[in-house]
């Protein structure tokens, strides 16, 4: 009975836990996008409105927050193994107070805005990506994991349907869109005060490695996750490779050249471009919910890879065969059951529970998740948004940018998981 009791509260204090981090992670979402037109107009105006250096600015920006972002990953991911998720998970939003009011008081010096939008970005996503996959694989492994990695996307559908709403009202009853960063730092000390005061710590003292090994120099070594390739079983090295190609095709990496393409060649307004961000907001609920959780339900893990690869290549070839505003509202259905990275859930919850086994930390093996991750963001910004440049300057067509997104981010990783065999993709298969 005793047992009974205890497993009871541990599940009782699991689901808390869960609910608290989804909380934390629709405000980081929120936190991402609360600017994501105002970013743009911003940039813009500092160039005098010429899109193709404001593409490249912003392209080249992001790639830098990739580059960067292998560091911080790295350090934070193991010091996350040594002192908790907690510290970690409040540090992008508290840094986001102070990084939205700089914004504000310094909207015209270009260098510094570009300087805290690399900051701001790299800040967010470690608090939130790499710190909020590290506490759910804290507390889930396996099947249970995957579902929540996919109930997570619902919630990022939450941030990107309510947020621009936000945003919106911020540009309509401002002078400008530097008043958004103000709501950027409101946002950041809403999410401070919930990870303070309502986030658990999920990683027990007893499973902590020591002090002194977060204190070493592979702590410090921003290429650690190289040791997937060099330790790392074959299986394990494909799932990563496959993972990592499928992320060129996540929403932040092409936020700025859908923003582009919304103004500049389907002629929205702010108010058209923020209906479109909340219906495919919720149309991201309705995946996260419904739609990938079935998928997962009922293929193999190979199969569903290969079903959201072939769904999202059909979905931006389409995007941008046509200026037209029917043709890019067609494409949003086929997104949906892999949309923002999901197309890698399946193998994801594999890849936790394999590395684990093999004897990767959890902590750790985010960070370098992550930092692949942020290498292929770092990449998938600056290739695609130079090639943006380069069609807008050389009268070739913009909307080509979308099928050069298809190529790396669904046949790529196609073509490796049809050389990946069957007993590959399994956990618990572990090959010397």
């Amino acid at each position: 009975m005793a047992a009974n009791e205890e497993s009871a509260e541990a599940t009782r204090h699991r689901q808390l836990a869960k609910k608290a981090l989804y909380v934390s992670g629709f405000l980081s979402v929120a936190q991402h996008v609360v600017t994501v037109q105002s970013e743009v107009m911003l940039i813009k105006d500092l160039v005098n409105g010429n899109s193709a250096i404001a593409a490249k600015l912003l392209a080249n920006t992001l790639g830098l927050v990739g580059i960067l972002g292998i560091v911080v990953n790295q350090i934070g991911g193991k010091l996350s193994d040594s002192f908790g998720r907690k510290p970690f998970l409040m540090l992008g939003p508290a840094a986001n107070i102070v990084l939205g009011g700089l914004v504000f008081r310094n909207f015209k010096n270009r260098a510094l805005v570009l300087s805290l939008r690399v900051l701001r970005q790299i800040l967010t996503t470690f608090s939130s990506s790499v710190m909020l996959q590290s506490a759910l694989a804290d507390i889930m492994s396996g099947p249970q994991l995957g579902m929540a990695l996919s109930e997570v996307g619902a919630i990022v559908g939450m941030g990107v349907v309510t947020t621009p709403m936000l945003e919106t009202f911020v540009l309509q009853n401002t002078s400008g869109p530097k008043f958004s960063y103000l709501a950027l730092s409101a946002l950041g000390f809403i999410h401070t005060l919930w990870n303070g005061l309502m986030t658990p710590e999920t990683l027990e003292r007893a499973k902590r490695k020591s002090a002194d090994a977060a204190f070493t120099l592979a702590t410090l070594n921003p290429f650690g996750f190289l040791n997937i390739f060099r330790r790392g079983s074959v299986a394990l090295q494909k799932m990563v490779t496959i993972t990592t190609l499928q992320l060129f095709l996540e929403g932040k990496n092409l936020s700025d050249l859908v923003e582009f393409w919304k103004r500049d060649h389907l002629k929205w307004s702010v108010e058209q471009s923020r209906n479109f961000v909340m219906l495919y907001g919720a149309l991201c609920i309705a995946a996260g919910a419904k739609i990938t959780p079935m998928f997962l339900k009922s293929l193999s893990a190979r199969s569903f890879t290969s079903v959201t690869n072939f769904t999202n290549m059909v979905g931006f070839f389409l995007r941008g065969s046509m200026e037209r505003t029917w043709v890019f509202i067609l494409a949003m259905p086929f997104l949906l059951p892999g949309v923002n990275g999901a197309s890698g859930t399946a193998l994801k919850a594999l890849l936790t529970d394999r590395a684990n086994a093999e004897g990767f930390g959890k902590g750790e093996f985010s960070a370098w998740s992550n930092n692949l991750r942020a290498l292929a963001g770092a990449s998938a910004t600056v290739l695609f948004g130079n090639y943006y440049a380069w069609t807008k300057t050389n009268g070739m067509p913009s909307g080509s940018v979308f099928a050069l997104a298809a190529i790396i981010g669904t046949i790529m990783p196609e073509v490796l998981l049809r050389f990946t065999r069957d007993d590959e993709l399994k956990p618990s298969a572990i090959e010397n």
